[in-house]
Formats: structure tokens, C-alpha cells, sequence
């Protein structure tokens, strides 16, 4: 392993090094964003008392940009940048420094993880698209990381979960640990519906494993208007009916009956 890829887990002071830490400042519309970067989102609160802290004492730490024709990209400080432009800075403290493509993106995620500042989608899709972008295994960027392959691997696998799923992880009305609880259900229809219980009625992640382990999801998971509907049926038919749903368009329908006589009048009742 190289000394670069030693240097990823331990922070930009490690990546940039101390020799070429040559502060200097320079105009702000002469920097743009990553288009790459891996976090698609900014918490406006985070954000806010950052702007409010560069009014008062100035952006003490500077960014790290690379060379890209006229301006400059920035490779780590895209929230300090956004930051800083709020507040209505013109010029900012950088570090200038010419980065391959690769290793910009070794330092954007490096330091994003090292804060937390990444919801587990935004990790999991900047996890696979450095994967697929330079051709490396999960083994291989989880070294360049120094995080477990394991770690990679579970977080690549929540790129399985539907959509809608992603989109509520993503917002943070579903934990990272409901996402993986929720991979162990291999229908999808099913993922959304306990999901939604999941939002609606705020269950902790353990009792959704216990939900999982003891194969009571479908007894447990109720679509609106299920149980009234069960009522309208029980008083028309006059026995038990329990309906089952497997996805939001579709289930089954169970009714009880005491005799081959009982089940006759239940079937006239639909024929009539």
C-alpha cells in the first residue's frame, strides 16, 4: 500500500502535507464547486451558524482547491465555501494544490466521512460511483478509506432498497440501521409498507428485527381503511373476515365458516 493511501484515514493534514500547506487568499467567483462532490445536500441549520461564525471571526480554516482552467475546484471546504459566500466574503484563504481527479475524490469522501457530514445514501452512492469511475473493488477503497470491506458492502446494498425508501433514509425518517433491518425482506412492496409503519408509529430499529425474526410482518403492517373495511364485511357476512394485504394493490381475503350450510348462505350473500 502506498504512503497516499496509508495517509487517507488519518485527515487532510495527512493528505496534503505539511510542506505544501501554502496559504494564500484569493476571490471567491474565481472558485466553483465539485460536481462531483459526494454530499448532495447542506443542513441550512449547520450552515447557518457556520455563515454566522465567519461574520464574526472570519473563516479561520482555509479550503483546499485544485487548478481548473480559469478558476479553481474545490476538492475539501465545499460547506465552508458555501459558507463563506453567504456571508458575503470576496475573498477566501485555499490551499492550491494540483490533484488528480482520483485523489480529489480520496480527500472530498475522506473528509465528509471523517465529519459525518454524509447521509447513508449519499455514502452509498459515493461509495459505488468511485468503485465504478476508477475501477477499484470494494476491498481496494475500503484500504484507501481504512474502514472495514464490510463497512462498503453494507452500505452499497441500501442501493437495493426501492426508491421511496432511499428518499426517507435520505431525509433522515429512516435510520441507517432501519434501511439495513428492512434489506432482510426480499419482497419490495412489503419494504415500503413496514417503512411506512416504521415513519408512522416512530419504531425503534429493534422492534423492527424482532417484527423480522418472528415472521409477523404481514400480521402486523395495517394499510388505512384495512381494518374498517374487515368490519363492513364481518357485519354483512356475519362471520370473521380477515384481510391480508402483500403489497398496497394487493393481498387476500380469508372468511371464516362453521358448516358446508354456513359457507351456502355466505355465498348466496355474494351472488345476490
Amino acid at each position: 500500500m502506498s504512503s497516499q493511501k496509508k495517509g487517507l484515514g488519518r485527515g487532510l493534514e495527512a493528505l496534503i502535507g505539511e510542506e505544501e500547506k501554502l496559504i494564500e487568499k484569493i476571490p471567491i467567483d474565481k472558485i466553483v464547486p465539485n460536481p462531483n462532490q459526494p454530499r448532495e445536500t447542506l443542513n441550512p441549520e449547520t450552515l447557518q451558524e457556520l455563515v454566522e461564525s465567519i461574520k464574526q471571526l472570519g473563516l479561520l480554516q482555509p479550503i483546499l482547491v485544485r487548478p481548473k482552467g480559469d478558476y479553481y475546484e474545490i476538492v475539501a471546504g465545499e460547506r465552508r465555501y458555501h459558507a463563506a459566500k453567504t456571508a458575503g466574503l470576496k475573498e477566501i484563504p485555499v490551499i492550491i494544490k494540483e490533484i488528480d481527479d482520483q485523489s480529489a475524490w480520496d480527500i472530498a469522501l475522506t473528509e465528509n466521512l471523517q465529519r459525518e457530514d454524509l447521509n447513508p445514501i449519499e455514502k452509498a452512492k459515493a461509495f459505488q460511483y468511485y468503485i465504478e469511475t476508477f475501477n477499484v473493488t470494494q476491498e481496494e477503497l475500503a484500504q484507501r478509506l481504512s474502514i472495514s470491506r464490510s463497512e462498503v458492502a453494507n452500505f452499497l446494498r441500501l442501493l437495493q432498497l426501492p426508491p421511496e425508501i432511499q428518499e426517507e433514509v435520505r431525509r433522515g425518517n429512516l435510520t441507517y440501521g432501519h434501511a439495513r433491518t428492512l434489506l432482510g425482506i426480499e419482497d419490495p412492496n412489503m419494504q415500503k409498507l413496514l417503512a411506512q409503519k416504521i415513519i408512522r408509529e416512530k419504531l425503534s430499529v429493534r422492534e423492527i428485527e424482532d417484527l423480522v425474526k418472528k415472521r409477523k410482518i404481514r400480521n402486523e403492517i395495517e394499510i388505512p381503511e384495512i381494518r374498517s373495511l374487515e368490519e363492513k364485511l364481518e357485519q354483512y357476512l356475519g362471520t370473521r373476515v380477515k384481510i391480508q394485504p402483500k403489497s398496497p394493490n394487493k393481498g387476500k381475503i380469508t372468511i371464516e365458516y362453521k358448516s358446508l350450510e354456513h359457507l351456502e348462505e355466505i355465498i348466496r350473500k355474494f351472488l345476490e
